[in-house]
């Protein structure tokens, strides 16, 4: 009960966003003021707080190294079974593996107890 209470407290303590009053409709997000101008000097859309200006495009030298590896395409599941046959996996490769095919399994066993 003491930790249900604590959390109502601090709850209770953050400031939340008002209602919107009424007759005035919820503001819509249109994206970036200015679409479809790319720079080479500056990385645009990055600003997300108001104000807050683009950063500079730096050297590739200035980047750290598993920034570059997010660009490297993921192996597909039929790579990933034909390694996990072959050679192994490694975690992440295996996690992914089983998670596909427990998705799967699921998939049929719903679609099963649908024609019942």
């Amino acid at each position: 009960m003491q930790g249900l209470r604590a959390r109502i407290c601090a709850l209770a303590a953050q400031q939340l966003r008002a209602p919107v009053p009424a007759g005035k409709s919820k503001v819509v997000d249109r994206g970036p003021a200015k679409t479809g101008q790319l720079s080479a000097e500056v990385v645009t859309g990055v600003a997300i707080r108001k104000g807050e200006v683009d950063p500079p495009i730096l050297a590739d030298s200035e980047y750290p190294a598993w920034l570059f590896a997010l660009m490297k395409p993921e192996p597909s599941v039929a790579e990933l079974e034909r390694m996990y046959s072959q050679e192994g996996l490694e975690l992440h490769q295996m996690k992914r593996l089983f998670r596909y095919k427990n998705k799967m399994r699921i998939k049929e066993n719903n679609a099963a107890s649908a024609k019942k």
